[in-house]
């Protein structure tokens, strides 16, 4: 698969959306009422990155050769190492300055660290790791677990078995109505987030559609965000997955029957290589910047909160970029070539 410059933008966009949400946290109480609310949009951008992961999957994975075993050592290595180092940074940061709003606990680190869906001791109500941004990853995971089984089936009934077993997921929750953290987890909604990339990936590979169909598919999706974005509650997983899930789907869908039409921007592509590094790491930016914040109240003016939210962006990104060139990309690399496997399509540059 040839890689899509518009999915790497789009992966940017959605690493950017969620530190604009977390840093515009920080200021609410003096950023004006339409910046606030438009910043909490940035919610999305989670979303869009559940829809970029199926997407990517199934793209990959529809016709894969390798089995289960070797898909999932291929997750393992793209996803946990940089997960593990920024979570244990995270627990010393925190640990070190004696911040008395974050619980560190063993059995909190230990279970954020395994990926196992729990309720946050700091945020009782939250099924949150210590790291909270790798709330997400959980979800990943599962989705990679699930995804793996069905390589077992023939590659013609793949995204039936799929299908099936996700929305079936989902459906049980709905009759169960579990409360167990892990319970709720799988069988979340979200969950049809990641089968939507991967209906969107079938049907781009099927009917790529034309400039105009692709054209009129990511405007609706942007409407629906301008339209409704800000009322979705997105603490309720259905709220998030209608409100934000489907708008998704339509921006995935057009940015890559787009992408043919959209020239390559290379600041633009390394911080969609990057995403996933500024994702993990820019809590370390954002709380640090506050902490600063709050010792300065004479620049507590709306404007100054704006471009804190600015720098935010800016100085996550530059982060970013600096932990993907010297950390992540290079431990891929290594642990990869120690498993002996040889990069495929876009192994390296997705989640």
């Amino acid at each position: 698969m040839d890689r899509l410059y518009t999915i790497q933008y789009l992966r940017a966009l959605a690493a950017l959306a969620v530190v604009s949400l977390h840093s515009g946290n920080r200021v609410e109480s003096v950023l004006p009422a339409g910046v606030s609310a438009a910043l909490s949009v940035g919610h999305a951008g989670v979303d869009l990155f559940f829809v970029i992961s199926g997407f990517i999957m199934w793209s990959i994975g529809k016709s894969a050769s390798y089995g289960p075993a070797e898909f999932l050592l291929r997750r393992t290595i793209r996803v946990v190492p940089l997960y593990w180092i920024a979570t244990l940074a995270w627990t010393v940061l925190v640990s070190a300055a004696g911040y008395n709003w974050i619980a560190v606990q063993l059995d909190h680190v230990l279970l954020s660290l395994a990926f196992v869906p729990h309720y946050s001791p700091t945020f009782e109500h939250r099924i949150w790791p210590i790291l909270v941004p790798g709330w997400t990853l959980t979800y990943e995971m599962f989705f990679y677990f699930v995804f793996a089984a069905t390589l077992v089936a023939k590659a013609g009934s793949r995204l039936i078995v799929l299908t099936a077993a996700l929305a079936g997921l989902v459906a049980l929750g709905v009759a169960v109505v579990p409360i167990q953290a892990w319970a709720i987890t799988l069988t979340s909604p979200l969950l049809l987030e990641f089968l939507g990339g991967c209906l969107v990936a079938e049907l781009w590979m099927r009917q790529p559609g034309g400039f105009i169909r692709n054209l009129t598919s990511g405007l609706a999706g942007i409407a629906l965000l301008v339209a409704f974005g800000t009322k979705v509650d997105a603490a309720d997983m259905w709220s998030r997955t209608l409100g934000f899930g489907l708008p998704a789907m339509l921006i995935v869908s057009a940015a890559a029957g787009l992408g043919r039409h959209v020239p390559r921007v290379t600041a633009l592509e390394r911080l969609g290589d990057a995403s996933y590094s500024i994702y993990l790491f820019h809590m370390f930016i954002v709380t640090l910047m506050f902490e600063a914040w709050r010792l300065l109240p004479e620049l507590h003016t709306p404007i100054n909160a704006i471009v804190f939210v600015v720098i935010a962006l800016v100085l996550a990104s530059w982060a970013g970029l600096q932990v993907f060139k010297w950390v992540e990309l290079p431990s891929q690399k290594w642990l990869a070539w120690q498993c002996l496997i040889r990069p495929r399509g876009l192994d390296v540059a997705d989640r």
